[in-house]
């Protein structure tokens, strides 16, 4: 009689144990952040601006500011990078930030960029954008003229 019991009551704790991180990951989720969760969340990014004048030469600087803003109603972790693509095509990620938002928090970006004395003359872009895992929630641009 012990052994009707006890069997079904250990196959039952067993059971128990192995569905718990199943229901851990549940809780998970909500927008924003990497890894799994049915939400991408929602962000705003402002169009870039540099600080130079209409053109600038291969090897002068620039500095680049824009603002990213969690539109969801919770916390948020998004990727946010900064990149330069040339009038060649050739893309340069400038930077890379894991960031976290609270709801409807927003962030300055500012980065310098030296353009690299060998780039292609003619009109680049630079870009800001804001991802949640590997989904784009949003992309601001400007024109950048080398010559």
């Amino acid at each position: 009689m012990k052994n009707c019991l006890i069997k079904p009551t250990l196959v039952l704790v067993c059971l128990a144990l192995l569905a718990l991180p199943l229901f851990a990951q549940r809780g998970k989720g909500g927008s924003g952040g990497g890894g799994g969760g049915g939400s991408t969340g929602c962000a705003l990014v402002s169009p870039p601006t540099v600080s130079s004048s209409t053109a600038i030469a291969g090897g002068e600087s620039v500095g680049i500011f824009s603002k990213v803003t969690n539109c969801s109603s919770g916390k948020a972790r998004y990727t946010v990078t900064i990149s330069a693509v040339s009038s060649c095509g050739e893309e340069t990620i400038l930077a890379s930030s894991v960031i976290s938002f609270s709801a409807g928090q927003s962030f300055l970006i500012s980065k310098a960029y030296s353009v690299p004395a060998n780039t292609c003359k003619g009109m680049g872009a630079v870009y800001v954008s804001a991802y949640s895992g590997s989904t784009m929630l949003a992309t601001g641009s400007v024109a950048l003229n080398v010559q």
